[in-house]
C-alpha cells in the first residue's frame, strides 16, 4: 500500500473514531484527557494525562481505556484506589522511567498496559463499562513530534500533573471545566525550557500592546514571583529563580485580561 493510500485510510479511521466517540465532546465529562504525549523524545515513555473535573472521588477500577478490556488499577499495595476531586493522574506503560525523566515526585502516576500510541494518526478513549466518557484523535497536523498536546485546545503543551482551575460560565461555573483557548493578545519567547538550579538564568521576551502579568509558579502551581509588564516593553526580562530550592517542574504564567498561557519548564541540578 502506497503512502497516499495509507494517509487516506488513516483519515477514514479518524472520521470513524469521531463519529463513534463524538458524543463524548457534547459536554465536559467528569473525567477527561488533558494531555496526550504520543511521540515524546526518547527515552521518555508515552503518557497521557487524565483530570477529574468533578467534585467527588471517582473509583479507578470503574474505568479503562476503551481499546483494553482490563480496568484501571493501582494494585493491592500502591495507595489510593480512587481519583480525588480535581486531581490529575498520568498513565504510562513505564512509570519508573517516566518518573526518572520528569525528575520530581509531585505528580501521581499509574502504570497501565495501554499499548503503543501511533505517532502519525491515532486515537484513545476512556470507557466506563461500555460507555465512552471521553475520546481524542490526532494526525500529523495536530502537533509536531516530539511535542505533546492538550486535546481541549489542540495546542502543544507539556505541563505534567498541573491544571489551571477556573470558572467557566458557559459550562455552568463548574470548577476545572474546559474551554477553547482564545487568540493570544501577546507573543513571547523563553530563553530555555531546561534550567540548572542556581546556574542557568531564565529570561522571557514579551511583545504586547497590553500589560501582561508574568508569574513564576512552583510544581504545585503556587506563585513564587510576579511582575506586571507594561505595554510595548518588547524586551527580555529576567525571572529570578532564587526562591526555588528543589529540582523538578516549574511553570511560567503569562496573562492579559482573561487570557492566560501556562508553560512548563524543567529544573535540573
Amino acid at each position: 500500500m502506497n503512502l497516499n493510500a495509507v494517509l487516506r485510510l488513516n483519515t477514514l479511521l479518524l472520521s470513524v473514531v469521531f463519529f463513534l466517540f463524538g458524543s463524548a465532546w457534547s459536554e465536559t465529562p467528569d473525567l477527561y484527557f488533558t494531555e496526550i504525549h504520543h511521540c515524546p523524545a526518547e527515552p521518555e515513555p508515552e503518557w497521557v494525562e487524565v483530570y477529574n473535573a468533578s467534585g467527588r472521588s471517582l473509583p479507578i477500577e470503574e474505568y479503562r481505556f476503551c481499546n483494553r478490556t482490563k480496568n484501571w488499577s493501582v494494585g493491592k499495595s500502591r495507595g489510593r484506589d480512587s481519583i480525588a476531586p480535581y486531581e490529575t493522574v498520568l498513565f504510562s506503560r513505564d512509570t519508573l522511567l517516566l518518573r526518572e525523566y520528569l525528575g520530581f515526585k509531585d505528580v501521581r502516576l499509574i502504570q497501565y498496559a495501554m499499548g503503543y500510541l501511533n505517532n502519525t494518526a491515532g486515537s484513545i478513549a476512556i470507557c466506563k463499562g461500555d460507555t465512552v466518557i471521553d475520546s481524542v484523535a490526532w494526525d500529523r497536523s495536530t502537533v509536531a513530534c516530539p511535542s505533546g498536546f492538550n486535546p481541549r485546545t489542540l495546542r502543544a503543551e507539556n505541563t505534567p500533573g498541573f491544571q489551571k482551575a477556573y470558572e467557566n460560565p458557559e459550562a455552568g461555573g463548574r470548577r476545572g471545566s474546559a474551554r477553547r483557548e482564545p487568540e493570544a493578545p501577546f507573543t513571547f519567547k523563553l530563553s530555555t525550557r531546561v534550567v540548572r538550579l542556581n546556574k542557568t538564568p531564565l529570561r522571557v521576551y514579551i511583545e504586547s500592546e497590553q500589560s501582561v502579568a508574568l508569574k513564576l509558579l512552583d510544581s504545585m502551581g503556587r506563585e513564587q514571583w510576579k511582575m506586571e509588564v507594561p505595554p510595548y516593553t518588547n524586551a527580555w526580562l529576567n525571572v529570578p529563580l532564587q526562591q526555588l530550592s528543589d529540582i523538578g517542574v516549574i511553570y511560567i504564567s503569562l496573562s492579559s485580561g482573561r487570557y492566560e498561557k501556562l508553560v512548563g519548564l524543567l529544573v535540573r541540578p
